[in-house]
């Protein structure tokens, strides 16, 4: 194998601390995944948890259109921020089509005059319900998987205070 170059090893320092792991970098660059760790190690690379939050706030800046610092762990990072706008951006269209299909629904159902048009529309507000629910449900996991909300538990402090004799 060849020996990477500086330039190659801050690319692969860059994509380890935005979350790739040993194996993927080892296999995308060409260098041992001993050789990589080791690097890691002795220079105490990050592992990318930390970017959780960090892509969080990439995703506002994307939705904003607030402008990305051009260092090489930025560039990765932004990368993930633009695949997680996308989605977040999808699940903004989706979510306006569930809308408009209840309200399309609800005036239809306004407009019936005889009982069958009355029972498909409503029919159509169930179905409107249903599909708005498992979007739900599908949005909800999609934004778990890629990390877009915070799930970590938050730590709570509490003090209790007795009063009496003390003994």
């Amino acid at each position: 194998m060849p020996r990477p170059t500086r330039d190659t090893w801050i690319e692969i320092r860059a994509e380890r601390e935005a979350g790739a792991s040993f194996g993927e970098l080892a296999a995308k660059y060409g260098v041992s995944k001993t050789a990589i760790v080791k690097r890691a190690n002795k220079e105490g690379w990050g592992d990318g948890t930390d970017v959780a939050d960090v892509i969080r706030r990439k995703v506002n800046e994307k939705l904003t259109g607030t402008t990305v610092p051009a260092d090489k762990k930025a560039q990765a990072i932004d990368a993930a921020a633009e695949r997680a706008a996308e989605i977040v951006r999808r699940h903004q269209e989706e979510t306006n089509a569930a809308r408009e299909r209840l309200y399309a629904g609800l005036k239809a159902h306004k407009a019936a005059t005889t009982r069958e048009e009355k029972v498909l529309a409503f029919e159509d507000l169930k179905a409107a319900k249903i599909a708005a629910e498992t979007l739900a449900i599908i949005q909800r996991l999609e934004r778990i998987n890629w990390g877009l909300d915070d799930t970590k538990p938050k730590m709570e402090i509490v003090i209790e205070r007795s009063y009496g004799v003390m003994p």
